[in-house]
């Protein structure tokens, strides 16, 4: 992840900004290293189903109300943006009326050319997730742009940076995805003034056929070729034989870590769904932040 010049953060549209910042913008608010050069773009997707056009018919008075609605919304926003603008940041504010969320969302990060994309992931039930019908998922296939999925839990006061790597690219992953998912942790860390730790796990159960002990010395090869170019060693490195769901669950829950950096890898329907696994549960079980990095573009 390159050092960020304008953060797209998504902000809850029921909100209440009477009672403080969103968590979303005061994490965001923490990666900012620099008021001037980073713009800080605060976007709200609006949507109600009782005065949407296909909710039985729209009269005057539901295309009235929708407009006061979203009026109201923008006057919320902009509130919270004038906010920021008296702490010194550089701060926009941005209302739109969309359904799906999610589309609105990516055509919004692509207009303006977002370097990362901040919005609060809530809870949804594990079958829900695998219909691929949450707007966190989905985001995680489609955003152009890194991805913070923000928690409900506020970050330390030195925040534990997790970083899952696969150095021995299971999946067909991209040979670069792990120096991207490197790059992205030690800058998150670095501006957070965090303590960074990478996991890798390699399962060597999955290849019952394989001589004892060959596993395992090619992934820490892979491992240690991997991490030569980078300054983290001895107990920040965390090589587990252990499947990646549990691996990550058990370094996350014994680190008490605060961000859990990750690649996603989006090809077909088919091959979504497969290797989005792991993602899939992490964000809808794991109570840290996860933070998604993608290949870059081709």
């Amino acid at each position: 992840m390159k050092t960020s010049q304008k953060i797209l953060i998504i902000v809850d549209a029921e909100y209440d900004y009477s009672g403080g910042l969103p968590l979303e913008v005061q994490k965001a608010m923490r990666l900012v290293t620099d008021k001037k050069a980073t713009e800080l773009a605060l976007y709200c997707v609006a949507f109600q189903k009782y005065l949407h056009h296909d909710f039985l018919s729209l009269d005057f008075n539901q295309i009235q109300r929708r407009q006061e609605y979203c009026d109201q919304l923008a006057k919320n926003l902009e509130g919270l943006a004038t906010k920021l603008r008296a702490d010194g940041y550089s701060t926009s504010s941005d209302v739109d009326w969309a359904y799906p969320r999610y589309e609105s969302i990516v055509n919004k990060a692509k207009g303006i050319s977002a370097d990362l994309v901040i919005q609060h992931s809530r809870s949804y039930g594990a079958v829900e997730l695998h219909h691929l019908s949450n707007d966190s998922w989905q985001l995680i296939r489609h955003c152009p742009a890194p991805l913070l999925l923000v928690k409900n839990h506020a970050w330390k006061e030195n925040p534990v940076v997790l970083a899952a790597v696969d150095p021995v690219h299971s999946h067909n992953k991209p040979l670069a995805l792990d120096n991207r998912i490197m790059s992205a942790a030690t800058r998150l860390s670095d501006s957070v003034s965090g303590q960074l730790h990478v996991l890798h796990a390699y399962a060597e159960a999955a290849r019952p056929f394989a001589p004892a002990g060959v596993i395992q010395t090619e992934h820490r090869k892979a491992m240690d070729e991997l991490m030569s170019a980078y300054p983290v060693a001895g107990e920040q490195l965390h090589f587990l034989d252990e499947t990646p769901i549990v691996a990550l669950e058990t370094v996350a829950d014994e680190l008490c870590a605060d961000v859990v950096v990750m690649g996603a890898i989006s090809r077909s329907r088919l091959s979504e769904m497969l290797i989005g696994s792991t993602a899939e549960k992490i964000i809808d079980f794991m109570s840290t932040d996860i933070f998604v990095i993608k290949p870059a573009m081709s």
